[in-house]
């Protein structure tokens, strides 16, 4: 168990985020401030452009007693909003999580589907393809149509493109000599 490592390809991991154990975070993902990601019981796989929010916890269990898989699955284009719990749950392609949502273990999000913000999908539970499902336990909302959709899926390219510009602002040596401090003598005008 103390010997699993994260494997974290071209990804913007916040510096002050955690992540721990078997978890493999695939090219252009972004894990933002104070997230945590436990893979130190089961694997966590994080896919292509997908994003984890700020203050999300991502969890699995040792198993399950369905017998599915405990690892904790989110697929490509996936957006996890701020505040999240996901356990042990698989999360399809291009679908989306709102703010301070739970998603509970064995629950399967499939894909485009969208949750609203601050709901929780029971253990077990399985969101079709294109819905949007909302409350505490959620409940079917509607069927999200072709833009709903659209927007939901090209919202990851932008949580890339903005993981990369804050990549960019993290250095390991400090930057602050290069940038002149305004002295008294600048303050004073000339007469």
């Amino acid at each position: 168990m103390y010997d699993l490592e994260p494997k974290i390809e071209h990804a913007w991991v916040a510096p002050n985020a955690t992540v721990v154990g078997e978890t493999r975070i695939r090219r252009w993902a972004s894990v933002w401030h104070n997230a945590v990601i436990r893979g130190d019981i089961n694997r966590v796989d994080l896919h292509h452009f997908a994003s984890i929010g700020a203050g999300t916890v991502v969890s699995t269990a040792a198993s399950l007693p369905t017998g599915m898989s405990a690892r904790c699955y989110i697929g490509r284009n996936v957006q996890v909003g701020a505040g999240c719990s996901l356990y042990s749950c698989h999360i399809d392609d291009d679908s989306v999580i709102g703010d301070k949502c739970v998603i509970l273990e064995g629950a399967r999000i499939e894909k485009s589907a969208e949750i609203a913000p601050n709901s929780v999908v029971p253990p077990g539970r399985l969101i079709p393809t294109g819905q949007l499902w909302g409350g505490n336990p959620c409940v079917f909302i509607k069927d999200l149509n072709m833009g709903e959709r659209w927007s939901n899926y090209s919202k990851s390219y932008s949580h890339s493109a903005l993981g990369d510009i804050h990549k960019n602002e993290f250095t390991m040596w400090n930057s602050a000599y290069l940038h002149r401090e305004a002295s008294m003598e600048d303050a004073i005008p000339d007469e």
